[in-house]
């Protein structure tokens, strides 16, 4: 791939690519680094872009780019973030909005490994079934279900099992 496809994916997909970034890190700004930093791996690795199925891989390198900007603290600690959750109910919103719901499980994501990370973004933030996601991924159905477990798990030591089991029905 040379620049000029560079540039032509960047006018076919940058929008959705960027759109994906502000949902994961629900900041502009944020959002419009990532995307910068996606197209620039996109030419670093460029030999390795698909024929088919270009957005799939121009929204994993925008997952991995959005959970590297959580790791270095470019957004709210979860810890700060959990707090603003409760507090929003303890004043009477019964219900926290999707799009913190993602937000929430996008910190939790930048803390997992990346095969857990891959499966519990499909399931959660793309909301695809466990069959669909076991197909997108290559791997059986119950290990999918083993890695949303593992998820689960690491979800409850942050967030506590209450919160856990909010996001498990609100995400199907």
């Amino acid at each position: 791939m040379d620049a000029a496809l560079a540039k032509e994916m960047y006018q076919r997909y940058g929008y959705a690519v960027h759109r994906r970034c502000l949902r994961l890190l629900r900041e502009s700004a944020a959002a419009d680094d990532a995307l910068h930093d996606v197209f620039i791996k996109v030419l670093r690795y460029r030999s390795a872009a698909p024929v088919e199925h270009p957005l799939a891989w121009l929204y994993t390198i925008a997952d991995r780019c959005c959970f590297d900007a959580l790791k270095k603290g470019r957004r709210l600690t979860l810890v700060d973030r959990t707090e603003q959750l409760e507090c929003g109910e303890s004043n009477g919103q019964s219900s926290t909005p999707a799009a913190d719901r993602v937000h929430l499980v996008a910190q939790l994501l930048a803390r997992c490994s990346d095969r857990i990370r891959r499966v519990a973004v499909l399931y959660y933030i793309d909301g695809m079934t466990q069959q669909e996601v076991a197909e997108a991924v290559g791997c059986s159905r119950k290990t999918v279900k083993k890695r949303l477990a593992a998820f689960r798990d690491k979800a409850a030591a942050n967030l506590g099992e209450s919160r856990v089991e909010e996001l498990n029905h609100e995400s199907h």
